[in-house]
């Protein structure tokens, strides 16, 4: 008895493009206007949005602050912090740092510049958008806190760093020009006081430290390397209120920008142009049926 064979053959093996266009070509009009409708109201949208405007500085670490020096080991034997070099890391970390957003924030008052028309000066409060009604806060006006500033300054505030040039790159987007320089030196100038201030606590506790020491100190070669220690932490503190070249250097400071930076209307509107003229066209496909017809050839079994 002989086996019969079966061969399977696929019909429709091939997309056939002119079915698609012969199906769309009534619709084409349709699909145009609506197209380019879309693009019209994204760009008449992103008219009523402000000039976001950016300003950036570059800063590297200082080459020699912050330096361990040798003889200072006998410190960290008794448990004193005798501070660390102001690498790259440690300014992108004090950068971003919620503690220094609210001290810039409570110092400065950001708020009328961020925030626009949204905030009230007299009142010093703000109006809730729609978004802020949406997640759950119920009054229509508050008046902004730390967590406040956080947030904003997460959006508002980008920071980046070459490990390899050893630079720190920091900038603010606002709608003011003037106003996204000015928050930059902010923050740059309570970065520094902040540098200061810990590294001049440092050498007030240490030199207290030192000084009960010595006094608890009978041998004499203990007591002139504790003076010796004494001395080094004086010129620590002495350095700590050289302001120009303690913590970081600017190597590029600040400028109010002279273009914007966004929003991109024109690229928003041709972007949502196209989308909405792919969306509309697989969707009359669909409509059609041809998309659902077409997704593969039907296998027919001979003999």
């Amino acid at each position: 008895m002989m086996e019969e064979r079966r061969e399977i053959t696929y019909a429709d093996d091939e997309i056939n493009l002119g079915e698609y266009f012969s199906r769309l070509r009534p619709h084409w009009w349709k699909i145009a206007l609506l197209s380019l409708a879309v693009g019209i109201i994204t760009l008449l949208v992103m008219l009523r949005m402000p000039n976001i405007y950016q300003a950036t500085a570059v800063i590297t670490s200082a080459a020699d602050e912050g330096k361990k020096n040798p003889a200072l080991g006998a410190l960290s034997l008794f448990g004193v912090d005798i501070g660390g070099p102001s690498t790259i890391e440690s300014l992108e970390t004090l950068f971003k740092s919620n503690d220094l957003t609210v001290r810039v924030f409570r110092k400065y008052d950001l708020w009328p510049v961020l925030l626009a028309d949204r905030y009230d000066p007299s009142a010093r409060k703000t109006n809730n958008s729609w978004t802020d009604r949406l997640f759950g806060r119920e009054k229509k006006q508050f008046s902004p806190g730390d967590w406040d500033a956080i947030r904003v300054a997460k959006k508002v505030l980008k920071i980046s760093i070459n490990k390899k040039s050893n630079i720190l790159s920091l900038s603010v987007e606002s709608p003011s020009a003037e106003s996204s320089a000015n928050i930059v030196k902010y923050y740059l100038e309570e970065g520094k006081n902040r540098l200061q201030e810990e590294a001049l606590e440092r050498a007030g506790h240490n030199k207290e430290f030192i000084t009960e020491q010595i006094s608890k100190t009978i041998d004499p070669l203990t007591r002139d390397r504790l003076y010796a220690l004494y001395g080094q932490e004086v010129e620590r503190e002495m350095m700590a209120r050289n302001r120009e070249q303690f913590g970081f250097r600017v190597i590029d400071s600040p400028r109010v920008p002279d273009r914007k930076f966004g929003p991109a209307r024109v690229r928003a509107a041709a972007v949502g142009t196209v989308l909405s003229f792919l969306a509309m066209t697989v969707g009359i496909l669909l409509w059609k049926g041809v998309a659902r017809g077409s997704g593969g050839g039907v296998a027919t079994p001979t003999r």
